[in-house]
């Protein structure tokens, strides 16, 4: 318990020093330099891990569900094809990276490839562990992956969505909306009146049961990220039937921002940066051409759809659901979207990897 309240310490101040300083995404970048700090500094505490992700988990799919709405179910229709184009995407992109890789680097095929795949961390580093690869080689690569989506896509959101209002001289002033169109949106997307829909004591123990049974039951049947999008799922199911639900308070999502924070900052040691040195090189030029990917397939998911930038790009970001899901809040994407579109991809690179590389490399 004091290892964790050491972190959740050097967690809340970052959030605290980037909120002051107005950078981006102060949850989860500022508690993630904060902790990988305290990290490489060699006081990082030993503590269970496990429960902090389902704490996360359990608040962001919470979060998520509480979104959908019937207005926003209606956009829903227009998923199917954007889904199968940022999925096919994906798995180019990522095989790109894994062929270059291998190309440029020392490392095995089946390592090259599932350390360049646009994965979760924790997927990649199971699959490689089944397929024989260099597990600490593909976690490395995977959070650098990570950190790179992380802090570079807040900041594209934010220079192409005030470039492209700028450029119209104002006429994109409502680029941002949540989760519809101005125009679409109806009664159930307005907020909660005074008098209406009061938290409750009751209403919270409802949400928490429902949430955790969404989790539990999605951790037990092994679904990709089975805990978050389990808990999306039974909450959207009772936002959809009509039962009233108290808002989720802004306290906690920012604990679970935070939280997510510390868990990247666990897998940033000084072994890991150490390895990283001998091929930094490619890896910063093969992140770099896969960014530039994915940030082509959101310019092309917003000519497609005609949704604002933050959602199509964080959409087709290669960081993990979780994260670019709690970045769509800060960013005005649509949470609902970027979820379901992230979750599209993951399930497909899971589904196509492992029968990919066992029929390439055994």
């Amino acid at each position: 318990m004091t290892g964790l309240l050491l972190v959740f310490a050097a967690g809340i101040s970052g959030y605290l020093f980037f909120r002051h300083f107005r950078l981006p995404v102060p949850g989860v970048l500022g508690s993630l330099c904060f902790a990988a700090a305290l990290n490489l500094a060699g006081f990082y505490p030993e503590f269970p891990l496990r429960y902090l992700v389902w704490f996360s988990n359990i608040v962001i799919g919470t979060y998520v569900g509480q979104k959908v709405t019937r207005t926003s179910v209606r956009f829903l229709r227009d998923l199917p094809v954007p889904a199968l184009t940022i999925s096919a995407g994906m798995l180019a992109i990522s095989l790109t990276g894994g062929t270059l890789l291998y190309f440029m680097s020392d490392l095995s095929p089946v390592t090259a490839f599932l350390g360049s795949t646009a994965g979760g961390i924790s997927e990649m580093a199971l699959l490689s562990m089944s397929l024989g690869a260099d597990v600490a080689s593909v976690t490395l690569l995977q959070v650098f992956r990570l950190l790179a989506a992380i802090l570079a896509t807040p900041v594209f959101c934010r220079k192409w969505t005030a470039w492209h209002e700028g450029r119209t001289q104002g006429a994109l002033s409502r680029v941002c909306p949540l989760p519809a169109e101005i125009g679409d949106i109806g009664d159930d997307d307005l907020p909660p009146s005074p008098g209406r829909n009061r938290p409750s004591a009751r209403g919270y123990a409802i949400l928490a049961a429902a949430a955790l049974a969404g989790g539990f039951t999605g951790y037990r049947l092994h679904l990709p990220v089975g805990i978050l999008t389990g808990a999306m799922f039974t909450v959207s199911a009772m936002n959809l039937a009509g039962k009233e639900q108290p808002p989720l308070p802004g306290g906690l999502r920012t604990a679970a921002q935070i939280g997510i924070g510390i868990i990247i900052a666990a897998n940033i040691t000084t072994d890991t940066l150490r390895q990283f040195t001998t091929m930094a090189g490619p890896v910063i030029l093969i992140t770099l051409a896969m960014l530039a990917g994915s940030l082509s397939l959101g310019f092309l998911l917003h000519r497609m759809t005609g949704w604002n930038y933050p959602t199509c790009l964080l959409s087709t970001s290669l960081g993990g659901l979780s994260q670019m899901s709690i970045i769509s809040e800060e960013m005005g994407a649509d949470p609902l979207k970027v979820s379901i579109l992230q979750t599209v991809r993951l399930v497909t690179i899971l589904m196509v990897f492992p029968l990919l590389m066992t029929f390439l490399f055994g």
